[in-house]
C-alpha cells in the first residue's frame, strides 16, 4: 500500500477549476468551476456528453496543462506551485495514463513500449516488473511484436501495462474501452480493475459506457463545464441501471 501525506487518505483534490481556450480573438470556457476529490485506492468514473472537458480535466490532473483559476491538489502538493520539471517528475513518477488511442511507439516492440517509462525517466527497466506487467495483462506471447501486429484490445493492454508497471498511485484512463468491440472492453476493464487493486492505485475513469462506469466505486457527471453534484452515485447506488437513469435525465 502507498504511504500517503500526513496521514490523509485524499489523493486528489480540485476546487473551482475553471480552463479557458484563447481561440483567435475568443475565449472559449472549457472547465467553469470544477469540484472533485478521489480518495486513495477508489475508483471513480466521470461521464458527460463530448466536448464537456472531461479529457482536459485529466490533462491538468496530470498536469500536462494548468488552469486558469482553481486549486489542484495532487498527493498533497498544489500544481499550479510546481515548475513544469516537477510536474513532469511528478506525473512519471506517480501517475499511470491510459489513452483511448493506445499512445504506443510504433518502432518499439511490446516489451519495449512497457519499459518506456524507465528510460523516460533515465533508469535501466525493472526486469522483473516488467514482467509481471507483461503477465498481469496476459500478453506474454506477443513480447516482440510490433503495435501494428496487434489488434486493437492487445495494443490496449499493452498500454494498460506500461501505466501499471511502475505501480503508481494514480491511473488516468481516458476512454479505456472506446475503441475496441464490447467483448474485448469487457476484459480490458477486467484487467485495469484487478491491476489497479493489485498495486492499490486509485482509478479516475472517463467514460461513455454505462456498463464501464457501474464498475467503479463512485460516478460523477460533468455537464456546462463542471461536475453536477446533485447526481453523483456512489457506493450501493452505483449500477448500470442507475446510470442509464441519470443519463436519461440529463439528457446526455
Amino acid at each position: 500500500m502507498h504511504a500517503m501525506n500526513g496521514g490523509s487518505s485524499t489523493l486528489l483534490s480540485i476546487k473551482d477549476a475553471t480552463k479557458t481556450f484563447q481561440l483567435g480573438q475568443h475565449e472559449v470556457p472549457v472547465l467553469t468551476g470544477v469540484n472533485l476529490k478521489l480518495e486513495a485506492g477508489e475508483t471513480c468514473a466521470i461521464m458527460g456528453p463530448s466536448g464537456v472537458g472531461k479529457s482536459t480535466l485529466l490533462n491538468i490532473i496530470a498536469g500536462l496543462e494548468t488552469t486558469n483559476r482553481g486549486a489542484v491538489h495532487l498527493f498533497g502538493q498544489d500544481l499550479a506551485q510546481l515548475s513544469d520539471n516537477q510536474r513532469t517528475k511528478l506525473r512519471r513518477g506517480d501517475i499511470g495514463m491510459i489513452y483511448q488511442f493506445f499512445n504506443l511507439v510504433p518502432n518499439l516492440t511490446v516489451r519495449e513500449n512497457i519499459e518506456l517509462p524507465y528510460l523516460i525517466d533515465n533508469r535501466i527497466p525493472d526486469t522483473e516488473e516488467v514482467t509481471a506487467a507483461i503477465e498481469s495483462v496476459g500478453i506474454g506471447q506477443r513480447t516482440q511484436h510490433f503495435p501494428a501486429q496487434l489488434s486493437g484490445g492487445e495494443m490496449q493492454l499493452v498500454s494498460i501495462a506500461r501505466a501499471m508497471v511502475r505501480k503508481p498511485r494514480l491511473i488516468l484512463a481516458d476512454e479505456p474501452t472506446g475503441n475496441v468491440n464490447v467483448a474485448t472492453g469487457k476484459l480490458i476493464m477486467k484487467i485495469l480493475l484487478s491491476a489497479a487493486k493489485d498495486s492499490a492505485s486509485a482509478l479516475l475513469l472517463v467514460t461513455h459506457n454505462p456498463e464501464d462506469a457501474a464498475k467503479a466505486n463512485r460516478v460523477v457527471f460533468m455537464l456546462d463545464g463542471k461536475i453536477d453534484t446533485r447526481v453523483e452515485l456512489s457506493g450501493n447506488e452505483v449500477s448500470s441501471a442507475a446510470i442509464h437513469k441519470v443519463l436519461s435525465e440529463l439528457e446526455i
